[in-house]
This record gives C-alpha cells, structure tokens and sequence, in this order.
C-alpha cells in the first residue's frame, strides 16, 4: 500500500448534513389591487407657469448670490509707472510679477502683450513696454 493512502483523513458526515435541503425558496407574485395603485401626476398649464417662475427666480437668486461673492475689481495702482524699460534677464513673465503682484501673472502677460502688440514672449533689453 502507498504512503497516500495510509494517511488519508477520513471524513465524517454526520446524518442531519446527508439529508437534501431545498436549494431555492419559490415565490408567488400577485398583481397588486386597483385601489393600492396612484392615479397619474398631470401638470395642468398653470403648474407649468408656476413650475417656470420658481425656476426663473431660483436661477435669478443664484445669479445675484454669485455676482455678490465675485471679487471686486482691482484698483489701478498709482506707483506702477506708465511705461517700463526692459533690463538684462527680463521676462514678460517677471515684469507681470513686479507690476501687479497680487493679479494673475497669466493675465497680466496677456494684457502687456495686447498693450505693446507683441506676438511672441521675446524682449530686447532697453525695449520700452507700457504697462497702463
């Protein structure tokens, strides 16, 4: 005989677990009754009118809430000059910076680039750029 089969385990299977259980439990569905079914919702032409005003006046209420909570526009400062005078290692990048530090430096470029009809980023040192 082989080693294999000397140690097999044996199993015990008590009598209770060797019985069939049901492997599904059948259920019988009934059509409901009239009176427990709901009529249907209808939107008469005066709920659409109401429907739509409550609508307009909550999208008006978001509208002015956010025009409320929008930053106010920033102030033209007095002590940035008028025109700059592009030095050695300029970029638009950095003069964006100096003349307005608490804006957008994106937006800033854009506006020195629109002002001084620039098409590209390069600067030429002694190159004059308006800032206002």
């Amino acid at each position: 005989m082989s080693v294999a089969t000397e140690f097999a385990p044996v199993v015990f299977i008590p009598e209770r677990a060797r019985t069939q259980r049901p492997s599904a439990t059948i259920l019988t569905l009934r059509q409901p009754a009239p009176a427990s079914i709901a009529p249907p919702v209808r939107l008469t032409r005066r709920g659409v009118v109401v429907l739509s005003l409550a609508v307009a006046a909550l999208a008006g209420a978001l509208v002015w809430l956010a025009a409320l909570s929008a930053p106010a526009a920033a102030p033209v400062r007095a002590d940035v000059p008028a025109s700059i005078s592009v030095r050695s290692g300029d970029t638009l990048w950095s003069i964006a910076s100096r003349v307005a530090p608490n804006r957008d430096p994106r937006l800033e470029v854009a506006s020195l680039q629109r002002l001084n009809h620039l098409a590209g980023v390069a600067l030429v040192p002694g190159q004059v750029i308006k800032t206002r």
